[in-house]
């Protein structure tokens, strides 16, 4: 079996020196101010669709609106709540 590798194993060892910034920054915090504007880039919500139940449980149980059957569990199908007999699987 091999050996584990090392987290240094797969550092990049580029030419740009930690201490050679242009503005007297270091490279790891350029690198660092640019990571951070990326993730609030990726972290807007627009054209993102909401999440959606797909089953509902009910401990006093609730009528499968495709039978009408009192039931604990309920699942989705096609926009409404039915038992475990009626979804189509």
């Amino acid at each position: 079996m091999a050996e584990d590798a090392s987290l240094e194993d797969f550092l990049d060892g580029g030419d740009e020196s930690e201490d050679g910034g242009e503005n007297g920054t270091s490279a790891r915090d350029e690198t660092a101010e640019t990571e951070s504007e990326a993730s609030d880039a990726e972290a807007s919500t627009d054209g993102v669709d909401p999440a959606v139940t797909t089953y509902a449980w009910s401990p006093d149980g609730a009528a499968c609106a495709e039978c009408g059957e009192v039931v604990e569990r309920r699942w989705t199908q096609d926009g409404i709540l039915v038992c475990g007999a009626c979804k189509s699987w």
